[in-house]
């Protein structure tokens, strides 16, 4: 079962009950057809389920790059994500994800690509060093509201499972006690088509990641 989203999203146990985000070997999108949501950019906090749990904050920032010939910066389509939980016994926490933003029809998605902790020497990294394993995505789909309110939906294990089952996408499902992993295996192309064709009330099931923004 991958363990890497458990530390950033410890407050968010009762999502993991149910077993294991899916993953993808691809993403919903390249960089070069990712959409830039400029109305993600923020910094945000989960509300605490109980009086000790930890602070997490979550800073949400697209990478610029210097211009060509003295030019302004470039926004790139790379989403820079940066976990940070304030435990109340230990030293801080960091983990750092980049995301690629995805406009299919009339809904948003995800494609979450952890780069680990802040201080590991992968750390930005795109593409693995040599002799470590392909990086993976957990897709997901998301909401914004006016009011800064983040909503994010993660693949459902179940409905996915259905989906293999009825030959309508590639993948591999290990079980395991806790619950299944599940793995797609299908090109950036055919991953979108499944996405846009699927309802995504019923692919992106379940209890969303809620994140508020206290600023910009």
């Amino acid at each position: 079962m991958p363990t890497r989203l458990l530390p950033a999203l410890a407050l968010l146990s009762s999502l993991l009950l149910a077993g294991c985000f899916p993953e993808a070997t691809n993403p919903l999108s390249t960089p070069s057809t990712s959409t830039v949501d400029a109305r993600l950019e923020g910094v945000y906090v989960t509300r605490r389920e109980k009086p000790d749990d930890p602070l997490s904050v979550w800073h949400l920032h697209y990478r610029a790059e210097k211009g060509t010939s003295g030019g302004p910066p470039i926004t790139t389509p790379w989403l820079e994500i940066l976990n940070i939980e304030h435990p109340r016994d230990k030293a801080l926490v960091g983990t750092a994800y980049r995301v690629l933003t995805t406009r299919l029809g009339s809904h948003d998605y995800m494609s979450i690509l952890e780069l680990g902790n802040v201080a590991s020497p992968e750390n930005g990294l795109i593409k693995p060093a040599a002799g470590e394993s392909a990086k993976l995505y957990w897709i997901a789909r998301y909401e914004i509201e006016g009011t800064g309110v983040l909503r994010v939906w993660m693949m459902n294990t179940k409905a996915l499972e259905e989906a293999m089952k009825a030959g309508k996408i590639r993948g591999q499902v290990k079980p395991h006690k806790e619950g299944d992993d599940v793995l797609l295996t299908e090109s950036t192309e055919a991953l979108s088509k499944f996405v846009t064709k699927s309802d995504p009330a019923t692919l992106f099931g379940g209890k969303p990641i809620v994140l508020y923004r206290l600023s910009r």
